[in-house]
This record gives C-alpha cells, structure tokens and sequence, in this order.
C-alpha cells in the first residue's frame, strides 16, 4: 500500500473517530438535562405559591419561572413565585444548603439528603401547599431539588448543564414536574376535615397489629357494686336428690359460683382503635350438693365449663415512653358456653335410681359478655393485659325451669400477650 493511501485511510478513520466523539458529548449534554434522580409527580395546586430557594448564584428568576407554569399548564390559574429570602438569610437553613451542595452526588438516593436538624424539618413541614425549589452549583452543573409538605426529603432532583438560561430550565421544570392537573388549594378548616378522611394523602397510616395470648382469672355470681339480695338464694342453693333445687333460672343454683379459669386468645387491631378478639376458657367448678346420705356412694360430681368469646374492641394508646404503650380499652362481645360433667362412684357402688336420673345442663348457652381493660405493652412485642368484666349467657327455649336459662358472673383476669405489628 502506497504512504498516500494510509495517509487517506488514517485521516478517515479520524474523521469517523472525530463524529462519534461529538456525537458522545451531545449525548452527554442531553442526557445531564433530562437526568433525575426520582420519577415523582409533584402536587400541583391551582394558584400556587412557588419559592425559589438558591445557595450561590441565582440561575432561575421568578418571572421566567412563573410564566413557565403558566405556558406548560394552562390549568393552573394565576401562581405566585417568589424568591425564598427568609430562607436564605436564616442561618440554620443555610448550613443544610452548604451540606446539600456538599454532598450532592448522582449516586444518592433521596432519602440520603434528609435534614438531621429539627428546625430544618420543621421548616420543611410548615411548607403546607407551597412548593420550593432548591437550586445550586456543584461540579460545574447545576442541580434543582424539589420539596413539599408531603416529605422531609427532596420529591425531585434534577441536573442541567450551566449553559442552560433561566427560561429553559424553567420551561423543562415546569413541564416535567407540573403538568398534572392542580387541586384547589385548602382552607384550615377544610385542610383538618381532610385530614379526617381515608385519602392516601392525607389520612393516618393504619397500624395493623395482631396479638396472641394466655391468662387466668377468677369468675363469681356475685357482681361487685351489687346487693347481697340478689345473690342469697342461688349462692346457698344445693342441689337435694341429684336434681331438685329451689330455682333452676340460674346455673349456680347446682354448681359452684366462683372459680378460676383459664384462657388463650387472639385479637388484632387497625388504627390502634378498633379491634377483634377470639378467646377460649376453661373453668372447673363442683356440684353443690347437701349433705344428704344419697350422695354417700359419690366420689367427686364436678362439670367443666368451656366457653368461646368473640369481642369487639376499642382502644386509646398512649405512649409515656418510646418503649411503652398503655392501651386502655372497652370492649363488648357474644358468648357459645357447654358444659361436661366428670361423676364417678365410690369402688363397689352400683348408684341410686336419683344419681341414674341427675340432673342434666343443656347442649349450649348464648350470650353477651361486656369488658373494661388495660393493656400495657413493652418494647412493641411484650404486653400485659388486665380486664375486667360481666358475663351473660342462657337459653332461648321457653319451656318451664330450663337449668340455666340466665347466667350471670363477674370476672377478672390477667393475660400474657405478644405482638406482631406493621404499617
């Protein structure tokens, strides 16, 4: 090959070399311009006010800024765009500005530059339905962040080349991030109705919280607070020939009245106000029998009570320490209550006619049970549970001395709970 020839080959590989670099470069101009960090839609409020907070030189003017509004969203009325002095001057602020252009790197995310300072997001959080744009220089580029009300962290980040003028990073600003169709800005009144409803926006995340437990009380006839009257005649009733007693209305005319039970339950809350409870109890208590010859050939005569609840909650918590919640709470709930019997003869006997023909409880009682508590739950996981409250159960059937149509007892009781909890 002649020297001419690799001169032409050379010089036409520079050309091609030479094309794809200012091909790369423009690339690179475009790409700085359209590049952000998050892809958030920013709250666009009809009339809003927009301020424009610089650290440095000031490369967006309020005017440009404002007219870029006006011309990329035609729906967005008359907004306001101000230059955000108070922020400038303030100190504080302005040391979170110097950390921002510090630490501005397109590799953060933009929980990395959430403000440490109190003020600096108390300031952020007083924003209400204003939006303030952040603008400053930092590796010869120009870098806007975008904040709100809703975070504490930039909603957008975006980088442009400094040769950029004023109105076309505005016109981009203003088309990229508010284009959307604007809400009515809010008054106070309407702003705390608002905060009221399910509106993803507005509305308290939902604390969920399920909860699993054991515990023990003590149930009797007698409801405290009450007179002695009511009670007389069912707690010194005793069952004579193994069924006859003075008043079959109530269970504890046969068995005893008071006893301890045991219990194990779930329940699970939303809000930390309203929630459901399923429970189970056992309780043990003796036949209440006279001293009668009959029951000589009896070892023991004992029914075992079980009983399913299902409770309807609500709750206030309040929180004397990060570690500790009180939960006090009332709650109200149906009762499914049977009975076993446990009856044996003593070795050798061959039982009366009477103990062949005992009384008997029926199937199954219904009923109502109603509750106050206190649960006190420690490090999120941990509670402990103190209730108290009144039960009913009985029978619908309407035939004369069904045993037990109406059964009434107080109770308290303590539980053991562990907490599974999430947002």
């Amino acid at each position: 090959m002649l020297k001419e020839d690799v001169n032409l080959v050379e010089s036409g590989e520079w050309r091609v070399e030479s094309w794809f670099r200012k091909l790369l470069i423009l690339f690179l101009i475009l790409n700085f311009q359209l590049s952000t960090l998050n892809s958030y839609a920013a709250e666009v409020w009809k009339d809003g006010e927009y301020l424009l907070w610089s650290y440095g030189k000031k490369f967006i003017s309020p005017s440009d800024f404002c007219f870029a509004l006006r011309y990329e969203n035609e729906k967005i009325g008359n907004p306001s765009c101000y230059e955000a002095g108070d922020w400038e001057r303030d100190t504080t602020i302005s040391l979170y500005a110097k950390w921002l252009n510090t630490n501005l790197d397109t590799r953060l995310k933009a929980e990395d530059l959430r403000p440490r300072n109190p003020y600096v997001l108390e300031k952020l959080q007083s924003l209400r339905d204003r939006n303030l744009l952040f603008g400053t220089v930092k590796d010869n580029q120009l870098w806007l962040l975008l904040y709100d009300e809703t975070s504490v962290e930039p909603k957008e980040i975006a980088v442009f080349p400094l040769n950029m003028d004023s109105a076309k990073v505005a016109k981009k600003i203003a088309g990229d991030w508010f284009g959307s169709t604007p809400r009515t800005r809010l008054s106070d009144s309407e702003r705390a109705a608002k905060q009221k409803e399910p509106d993803d926006y507005y509305a308290e995340q939902p604390m969920y919280d399920v909860w699993l437990g054991i515990g023990t009380g003590w149930s009797r006839a007698k409801v405290p607070l009450t007179p002695n009257s009511w009670y007389k005649n069912k707690l010194n009733s005793k069952i004579k020939h193994y069924r006859n007693v003075g008043d079959s209305t109530s269970a504890w005319n046969f068995i005893e009245d008071s006893s301890p039970f045991f219990g194990a339950y779930i329940g699970g809350s939303v809000y930390d106000f309203v929630g459901l409870e399923f429970e189970f109890r056992r309780s043990s208590h003796d036949a209440k029998i006279d001293n009668d010859v009959i029951y000589n050939e009896l070892d023991h005569w004992t029914f075992n009570r079980y009983e399913f609840l299902l409770s309807l909650e609500f709750m206030k918590v309040f929180m004397p320490h990060p570690q500790i919640e009180i939960e006090p709470y009332a709650s109200a709930g149906v009762v499914y209550s049977f009975f076993t019997e446990d009856i044996a003869l003593k070795d050798g006997e061959l039982g009366s006619r009477e103990y062949n023909e005992r009384f008997e409880f029926e199937n199954h009682y219904t009923g109502v049970t109603l509750s106050v508590g206190l649960r006190t739950a420690f490090f999120k996981n941990y509670a402990l549970n103190l209730r108290t409250g009144i039960m009913n159960r009985g029978t619908s059937m309407v035939v004369q001395n069904v045993i037990g149509s109406s059964t009434t007892d107080a109770y308290v009781a303590a539980g053991l709970e562990y907490h599974f909890r999430w947002r």
